[in-house]
């Protein structure tokens, strides 16, 4: 009989024409909004071209690969006397699209920019020492592959140490996303269900619903329903926002991974939804009239405000502090701070684990109370009931 009710909710809330019809524009905004913004965003940079010329040609390999090991988008092209023209000097004039004009002896090349360049001055410096030190151990009978090994690894070893101070905005912006959508899916799945309460009990429907189910297993089952209809919803919004961060790039740009964003969405909506949405259905039943629906439900809604400021403004300043620590396994919170302080890194495994298995106990403690207040007051046709007579009376 759940099962039935759930399906009922379900169909009614998912196949609403105005259900439809947002869930097309959020689709239509988000995608058409990924495609107009591409262009805009995705302008390649043209690589920097240098003109290689008599003497110093020895020096394009070394070059390359000065470049390559920079990831630096400069091309080098070799060119003879003829094309270059006069002897290059102080009043020379480079060719439009060219950046710098190199010139020998190899061991001391001349470079020729009309704008200094720190990339490619960098770039010709070193690959002209490279060039000679490379001669050098030849000359000497040296393995210059095992000098480049023995001076490739000799670097440090660099371990940063105390506060950077430094904001990761890539890291907020993940779990901005998480929560935020979180937050929204959430108002909007107690709202659905709150509503339907009351309206069930206004208009007597709840009347002829229970002669045949059980209160719990009403609440059950809008419950349910109302829960399949959330996951639809959160998914006509969360697979746009994915299509749109990758096809912009976002990701690698914010160095965010998209499987760890929607592990953390989909564990923390189901513990978020069973906590919250619940005990909402339960205290709706304190009411009868859809205006007296905010007297019941604002102390419900602020403590799901607290959780959400707190992981904007607590987690980012202090991510793995005292308080935000203690607050992480407060099944109210969790959902919110939890996704947070895994944005950021500073949360561990055993804390995930244990927060996650501290909301699992609270649920079924939360379903029962919220049971037996939607028992006691579901029937009630008078006035706004206390949540002690309707915790009494269920």
């Amino acid at each position: 009989m759940m099962w039935l009710i759930a399906q009922r909710e379900f169909r009614t809330r998912t196949f609403a024409k105005a259900n439809l019809i947002v869930s097309a524009i959020t689709i239509v905004l988000v995608i058409g909004g990924a495609l107009i913004a591409k262009p805009f965003l995705s302008e390649e940079e043209d690589a920097k071209l240098v003109e290689v010329g008599p003497g110093a040609e020895t020096l394009i390999p070394y070059l390359e690969a000065e470049a390559q090991a920079r990831n630096a988008l400069v091309v080098f092209e070799p060119v003879n006397a003829t094309d270059l023209g006069e002897t290059p000097d102080e009043d020379l004039e480079l060719p439009d699209g060219t950046t710098a004009i190199l010139v020998g002896p190899a061991a001391q090349p001349v470079l020729y920019l009309e704008d200094a360049d720190e990339e490619v001055m960098s770039i010709a410096s070193d690959a002209s020492r490279d060039m000679v030190l490379d001669r050098a151990l030849t000359d000497l009978g040296g393995d210059t592959a095992e000098v480049s090994e023995a001076i490739a690894q000799a670097v440090p070893s660099i371990t940063i140490v105390g506060d950077s101070g430094e904001f990761d905005s890539g890291q907020f912006f993940a779990g901005m996303v998480v929560i935020l959508l979180l937050f929204f899916v959430l108002i909007q799945s107690a709202s659905v269900i709150m509503m339907g309460v009351v309206e069930e009990k206004s208009s007597r429907v709840v009347e002829i619903l229970l002669a045949t189910v059980k209160p719990a297993t009403l609440l059950g089952g809008k419950v349910l329903g109302v829960g399949l209809y959330s996951l639809v919803q959160a998914a006509t919004m969360l697979i746009p926002l994915l299509f749109a961060g990758w096809y912009l790039d976002l990701f690698t740009t914010l160095d965010m991974e998209a499987g760890p964003l929607v592990a953390n969405f989909v564990i923390w909506f189901l513990l978020g939804f069973a906590i919250y949405t619940v005990f909402f259905g339960g205290i709706a039943a304190l009411v009868s009239r859809q205006e007296d629906i905010g007297a019941v439900t604002t102390p419900m809604m602020f403590l799901m405000m607290v959780p959400l400021y707190l992981s904007i403004y607590l987690v980012p300043n202090n991510p793995d502090g005292v308080a935000t620590t203690v607050l992480t396994q407060v099944p109210f919170f969790a959902p919110f701070l939890v996704p947070m302080r895994a944005a950021f890194g500073t949360i561990s495994t055993g804390e995930t684990v244990l927060a996650i298995g501290i909301c699992l106990v609270t649920i079924p403690i939360l379903t029962w109370i919220a049971g037996k207040v939607y028992a006691g007051a579901v029937l009630n046709t008078g006035g706004r009931m206390k949540f002690r007579e309707a915790f009494a009376r269920g």
